[in-house]
Order: structure tokens, then sequence, then C-alpha cells
């Protein structure tokens, strides 16, 4: 009897912190997407550079999401990291704990309220859906296209609206 393996491959992309990069950086996560922000979270604070670093997050609740005790002490050893999470299902527990700063989805006005400098890095990592709203959100407030990187968890597309067909 023989057990068949799924191939794998080494990683793909193109998806990496540009360390050379002194400006402001802000980091937007939903869901899963918040496991290559830790990374680039933790990269930016071991340089120990006088660099101001946002790290928001999207989850649903507390109850998925990971890792914030941990950003939240990073922030609080680190004065130019501020973090902030929005919840699209908040419970009872995470209203009373305080665990997020604003319920529903990430729109222009609540990350023109969050970002200090817009002239800052994005980095965006999340669900499709996730990436697309925040994209077309940071457009909206003038961030150029060219200041946003972002990955797909799968095969690599693009965030800007498909070109009319003529």
């Amino acid at each position: 009897m023989s057990t068949s393996l799924p191939e794998l491959s080494a990683p793909a992309g193109d998806f990496t912190l540009n360390a050379e990069d002194k400006r402001p950086v802000v980091l937007l996560s939903g869901g899963v997407g918040l496991t290559p922000m830790i990374s680039m979270l933790n990269t930016l604070v071991n340089l120990n550079e006088n660099r101001n670093i946002t790290f928001l997050h999207a989850s649903p609740n507390g109850q998925s999401h990971a890792f914030r005790d941990y950003v939240d002490s990073l922030a609080k050893r680190n004065p130019g990291v501020k973090a902030y999470y929005r919840y699209t299902q908040p419970e009872d527990a995470d209203r009373e704990n305080e665990y997020f700063h604003k319920e529903g989805y990430m729109d222009a006005i609540w990350l023109r309220q969050v970002i200090d400098e817009l002239d800052s890095t994005y980095y965006l990592c999340g669900p499709v859906s996730f990436m697309r709203g925040v994209y077309t959100e940071l457009q909206a407030l003038g961030v150029a296209a060219d200041n946003i990187h972002y990955e797909f968890f799968g095969p690599k597309a693009s965030l800007s609206p498909a070109p009319e067909s003529v």
C-alpha cells in the first residue's frame, strides 16, 4: 500500500520588508494575514530604529485574534509602535475587556484617524476581500499604489480594478 504525499515547493513570492526604507511603516492584516505582519513587526522592532510603526489588524472577534497580547506588549515597550484592532463580530467579552478599538471593517475615515503619516510604506496581507477593501480605502486617502505592498495566499493577482473593456 503506497501513500501519495502532496508535492511541496520552495516558498514563492516577493513580499518582503524593505529594511532600507526609512519612512514610517503601516502593517495591515486580516485573519491569517497576521502571520507575516508579526514577522515584519519583530524585524522592525529588532532593528531598533526611530521609525514609526502602525500595526492594524482585523479579526471577527477576540476568540479568533491571535497574538493580541504579544503585539500589545511590543507596543507598550516601543514608543514608536502603535497597534489598533477592528472586530467585525465582537463578543460581549471583547467589549468588556476593550480588546478592540473599532467595530466593523477598515474604512478610510478610521484609517486616517489612526495613521499619523499617510506618506508611509504599507504592507497588506489577508483574505482577498480584506485586501481589496483596504487597498481601495488607502487609495481614497491618496496613498500612491507604489507605496502599497501585498501578498496573496494563493496565485498572484492584483488588487487594482480590472480595466474596463471597450
